[in-house]
């Protein structure tokens, strides 16, 4: 079974939930991703030194590069420079149109940051952020297990999530892991051990 998930963001929190779905492919379950970006990340300005793992003071840009990379060695992902205006359709058959295409997906990951959401077509699901100290951010309402509406989740700072990039990254996989429970219709998690890759 093959799966398309349409990703709008594509910094740390969406590039999380890539990766994710790209190191769950297995046998019976592949996925055609497709991430729309307009190459205007906030992570560009960072260099960050509190995240485990992460070498001390690496950029924005580096850590974006190094991510997909890691993507890349599991699946080819689509990489699209432009931006979307506009949503449409329900699970499974939602059209997603750009500045300059149209896009097919089964699912949408809603990864735009905290400073606008201007796209039409999912009605008034804009609200306060309530942990940023900035003014005038802003998230996406959702409920359980960041669900915008149904197979439209919401990943990364938009989620309402504190603005650090350890945090943005989990609130990325976890937005993968519910679209993959849903996909199984149970909890699904995507752990290895040291034998579980060939």
């Amino acid at each position: 079974m093959k799966k398309s998930i349409l990703i709008v963001g594509g910094s740390i929190a969406g590039l999380s939930a890539a990766l994710l779905f790209a190191s769950a492919k297995n046998d019976e379950l592949d996925f055609d991703i497709t991430v729309i970006d307009d190459s205007k990340p906030d992570i560009n300005a960072v260099a960050v030194y509190n995240v485990p793992l992460f070498p001390k003071a690496i950029n924005g840009q580096e850590i974006l590069e190094k991510t997909r990379k890691q993507i890349s060695d599991f699946l080819k992902v689509n990489y699209v420079n432009d931006t979307v205006v506009e949503i449409g359709g329900e699970k499974g058959a939602f059209t997603t149109k750009t500045k300059e295409k149209e896009f097919k997906s089964d699912y949408i990951i809603l990864a735009t940051g905290a400073s606008k959401f201007d796209i039409q077509g999912l009605g008034d699901i804009v609200t306060e952020h309530k942990l940023m100290n900035k003014p005038n951010k802003i998230c996406l309402k959702h409920s359980k297990r960041q669900l915008v509406k149904d197979g439209i989740y919401v990943a990364g700072t938009a989620a309402g999530i504190t603005s650090m990039i350890a945090c943005a990254m989990g609130s990325g996989t976890e937005a993968a892991c519910a679209i993959l429970s849903d996909i199984k219709g149970a909890i699904t998690i995507v752990h290895d051990t040291p034998s579980s890759r060939k």
